[in-house]
C-alpha cells in the first residue's frame, strides 16, 4: 500500500493567514483608536473654541450692559443714584433664565435632571471698579523678585473687591492743571506734587509736555531734550488724548505710572524704588467729563445766554424763567447781577424786590449797554450789585447769605438748575463725593481741609451729597476759598472706567476687559478697552458670586 506523506515545509505554513488577518485587525484597530483619539481631540478643541465664542459674546453683552446702564445715569439720574460701589446691578450678572431647560408637565424630562448642571455652567459677568491683582509669574520673569513676594496669592484673594464703575471726574484732569498753571504759576507743579510718589522733575516734565510752548521748566524738558534721544519724538504741547502718553515723559517710570502693586508693571525696565500701591493712573485722567444736566437729567438753563446783549424782552424771559423755581427776591436779585455786574462791598443796601425790572430807565440801560456774565454762580453768596446813578444808584443786596441755612438750600436748588457754560458738556471738574485725598488736596491747596472732606463725607446722607453745597455748611471751606474752587467742583460725572470679567463657575475661560465708557454725550460711547484675558484671575470666582441675577 502506497502512503503519501506531506511535507514539513507545508505543515510550517498553517495558521500563516490567521496570523495575517490578526495583524490586520490590529492595525485597523490602531487606526480606528488613532481616529477615535483624533476626533476627540477635534471634539474638545470645538467644545473650547465655543466656550470661548461664548464667553466673547458674553463679553459683547456686558459691554452693551455698560452702555445702557451709563445712559440710565446720565438721563435718568435719580433712577440710577450711583454707579460705584452697586453689586446689585454689577456682580453675578447672567442673561435671562429662560434660556434654560425646563421640565414639562409630569417633571420627568431628562431636561429637568439635567437643570441644576446647565445652571452651574450659565455664562457670568461682573464688572470690577479695580482688581487688585498682579502678574506674579511675568513679574518674577522681569525680577521683580520682591513684588512677587509682597502680593502673594493670601493678599490678592483678601483684597477688597468694588463692584461698580470707578467715576474719571473723581480723579485730576490734566487741562485743568494746565489752567491752574496758567492762572496762578507754580500752580500746576503743586497741584501735582500732592498725587503720592510724584517729583519735581516728573510734574514739570508733565506740564512741559501738556503747554503749548516751547519753554522749558525749572526740572522739565521740552523737544530739544527728546530729539536728543536713541528714538527721537517731539513733545506734544497739548493734552494727550490716551494717559498712558505720559509715559513719554522724562521723569516718569512705568511703576510709578501704574504702581507697584498693579498688573502693568511687569516690564523689564521698572524700577522697584515706588512704594505707593497705586500708580500716578489712579489719580490723573484725561477724559473725565458729565452732561450740563441738572438732577432730573434736564439741561441746565444757561445764565448767560448765548449773547453776550440782553434785551428788555430778555429780562422779562429770564426773570419768568428764574421765578418758576426760585424765590422772587433771588430771581430778581440773579437779574440785576447779569445786567450791572457783582460787587463784594459790605455796606448795607436795599432787598431786590425794591428795584423794578420794568422801569423805563433799567430798560433803556439794558438796551444801551452790554450785559456782564456771571462766570461763577457762588459769586451770588454774601455779594451785592452796585447800580449805576442813570438807574438810582442804589446797592442792592443779595437774599442769599451764607449764615442762613434757608438761604443755602435756595442756593442748593440754584446751582443744580442753572449754569454759567455755554456747552452742553462740561470737561474737567472733579467729584468731591469720590475723589482721593491726593486730588483733593491739588484742589483745595490745603492737605488739612482735604484731610476733614475725606472724614466728613463719610457721614453725609445721599440727599446732601448732591450739592457741593456741604464744604460750606459743614465748614470745610470759608467762602472765599469755596468761591476759588467752585468753578472746578462736581457731585456728577458721566464717563466711567471698570473692568469687566467673564467666567463660568464650572469649566470655562476666564475673559477680562477694562472699559472706559463715555456717557457724557447724547450717544453713549466707547472711548478706550484693554484686554487683561492672558493676566487670568489672581482671586477665587467664588468671590465674584453672590445670588446671580439676570438682566
Amino acid at each position: 500500500m502506497k502512503r503519501f506523506f506531506r511535507s514539513s515545509r507545508q505543515a510550517d505554513r498553517h495558521g500563516v493567514v490567521l496570523i495575517v488577518v490578526l495583524v490586520l485587525v490590529v492595525m485597523i484597530a490602531l487606526a480606528g483608536f488613532g481616529f477615535l483619539a483624533e476626533m476627540t481631540t477635534e471634539y474638545e478643541a470645538a467644545r473650547i473654541n465655543g466656550d470661548l465664542l461664548q464667553g466673547q459674546q458674553m463679553l459683547f453683552s456686558a459691554e452693551s450692559y455698560l452702555l445702557t446702564i451709563c445712559e440710565q445715569r446720565a438721563k435718568f439720574p435719580a433712577q440710577v443714584p450711583r454707579l460705584q460701589n452697586a453689586p446689585h446691578l454689577f456682580q453675578a450678572k447672567t442673561l435671562t433664565f429662560t434660556d434654560l431647560p425646563t421640565a414639562n408637565a409630569d417633571g420627568l424630562s431628562e431636561a429637568s435632571e439635567n437643570r441644576s448642571t446647565d445652571f452651574d455652567i450659565m455664562w457670568r459677568f461682573a464688572v470690577v471698579a479695580d482688581m487688585p491683582d498682579v502678574d506674579l509669574a511675568a513679574a518674577a520673569d522681569s525680577g521683580l523678585e520682591q513684588l512677587s513676594s509682597e502680593f502673594d496669592e493670601t493678599n490678592l484673594q483678601n483684597s477688597p473687591i468694588q463692584f461698580g464703575l470707578q467715576n474719571e471726574s473723581s480723579r485730576l484732569h490734566l487741562a485743568t492743571v494746565l489752567q491752574w498753571d496758567f492762572e496762578e504759576p507754580g500752580r500746576g507743579r503743586r497741584a501735582l506734587l500732592q498725587i503720592p510718589g510724584m517729583t519735581d522733575e516728573a510734574a514739570d516734565g508733565i506740564l512741559d509736555w501738556i503747554d503749548a510752548d516751547d519753554d522749558v521748566r525749572e526740572f522739565g524738558a521740552e523737544s530739544e531734550y527728546y530729539l536728543r534721544l536713541d528714538r527721537p519724538y517731539r513733545v506734544r504741547n497739548s493734552v494727550p488724548e490716551s494717559l498712558e502718553e505720559l509715559l513719554f515723559v522724562k521723569g516718569v517710570s512705568r511703576t510709578a505710572f501704574y504702581g507697584s502693586g498693579r498688573s502693568e508693571v511687569q516690564t523689564g525696565d521698572a524700577s522697584t524704588d515706588q512704594t505707593e500701591a497705586d500708580g500716578w493712573h489712579q489719580h490723573l485722567t484725561v477724559v473725565s467729563a458729565e452732561r450740563n444736566s441738572d438732577s432730573s437729567g434736564e439741561m441746565r438753563l444757561r445764565l448767560n445766554g448765548d449773547t453776550a446783549a440782553v434785551t428788555a424782552s430778555d429780562l422779562q424771559e429770564l426773570e419768568s424763567r428764574l421765578q418758576a423755581f426760585l424765590p422772587e427776591d433771588v430771581a430778581r436779585y440773579v437779574v440785576l447781577a447779569r445786567l450791572f455786574g457783582i460787587s463784594f462791598s459790605t455796606s448795607p443796601g436795599v432787598p431786590p424786590l425794591t428795584i423794578s425790572t420794568n422801569s423805563p430807565e433799567l430798560r433803556s440801560h439794558a438796551s444801551a449797554s452790554p450785559s456782564l456774565p456771571i462766570t461763577n454762580l457762588s459769586d451770588l453768596v454774601d455779594s451785592s450789585v452796585q447800580l449805576p446813578p442813570s438807574v438810582g444808584g442804589q446797592l442792592v443786596n443779595s437774599p442769599l447769605r451764607s449764615d442762613e441755612p434757608s438761604s443755602l438750600a435756595t442756593f442748593a436748588l440754584l446751582e443744580d438748575r442753572l449754569t454759567t457754560e455755554s456747552t452742553d458738556v462740561v470737561t474737567g471738574r472733579i467729584n468731591i463725593n469720590h475723589a482721593s485725598e491726593a486730588v483733593l488736596r491739588a484742589l483745595i491747596d490745603d492737605p488739612a481741609a482735604a484731610s476733614q472732606l475725606v472724614r466728613q463725607r463719610e457721614s453725609i446722607d445721599q440727599a446732601e451729597r448732591q450739592s457741593t453745597l456741604w464744604l460750606l455748611t459743614r465748614q470745610i471751606v470759608d467762602l472765599p476759598t469755596y468761591r476759588r474752587i467752585y468753578r472746578h467742583l462736581t457731585t456728577g460725572g458721566n464717563v466711567h472706567t471698570g473692568e469687566i470679567i467673564v467666567y463660568r463657575p464650572v469649566g470655562g475661560p476666564v475673559l477680562r476687559r477694562k472699559v472706559t465708557i463715555d456717557a457724557a454725550n447724547e450717544s453713549p460711547r466707547r472711548l478706550d478697552w484693554l484686554d487683561r484675558s492672558e493676566l487670568g484671575l489672581s482671586l477665587s470666582i467664588g468671590r465674584l458670586e453672590t445670588a446671580v441675577a439676570e438682566f
